[in-house]
């Protein structure tokens, strides 16, 4: 493959990066996530095991599995944004050397801190659910984690989970482009969550956004 062939692949890469990332590809994006956490988990599926709910929340509906997905980005981070300015800068390349750019090392952060930020999104989940009259104890919330400046430590102490246990969620897991992670499932959530509950799971290839 010589440097025209491989531009071309990267181009047609963040054509379908663009794609998936689309209003139109939002059911799917959020299954694929979904997708992610039973790998890790060791839970065969199929394309056809998924349901889109009749009316959101759940996004998406896997066995016994209320699937509510949301995704923690960097701060002031849009995925859409960034791979739309990513295409444009591959459609205009003549030159893989184009291409090439420095990218700030990713600082390492402990368990604590990656828990910490996903406050926000659940806060303001917990407050608008509950105005709905939606039961969060129905809810299987899975964040998928897509940073750019920070990198979990796995090595590090994951803390009990305790501001969003009171929140009332069936169960919280944690996915990210080369780990996953149950951080609480009660006892009426999915036995494929309670069964890995405080594991952390690696992948062998990490997949990110």
């Amino acid at each position: 493959m010589d440097d025209s062939d491989y531009l071309r692949l990267l181009t047609h890469q963040a054509e379908q990066a663009n794609a998936f990332l689309s209003n139109a590809k939002k059911w799917e994006r959020e299954r694929w996530v979904c997708q992610r956490l039973l790998q890790a988990l060791n839970v065969r599926h199929h394309n056809d095991d998924f349901m889109p709910s009749g009316q959101e929340p759940p996004d998406v509906l896997f066995r016994d599995a209320n699937f509510e997905v949301f995704f923690v980005l960097d701060e002031g981070r849009r995925l859409n944004d960034e791979w739309r300015a990513e295409l444009e800068r591959r459609r205009s390349a003549f030159s893989l050397s184009q291409l090439v750019r420095r990218e700030a090392r990713p600082k390492r952060i402990p368990a604590s801190e990656m828990q910490a930020r996903l406050a926000p999104t659940l806060r303001k989940k917990a407050h608008n659910y509950r105005e709905r009259g939606i039961d969060l104890g129905e809810l299987d919330l899975v964040a998928f984690v897509s940073l750019k400046r920070a990198v979990l430590d796995c090595n590090s102490h994951f803390p009990p989970p305790t501001e969003y246990l009171r929140q009332g969620w069936r169960s919280l897991s944690l996915v990210g482009p080369r780990f996953a992670r149950v951080l609480f499932a009660h006892p009426d959530a999915p036995d494929f969550l309670r069964q890995n509950l405080g594991r952390s799971l690696l992948f062998d290839i990490g997949i990110g956004l």
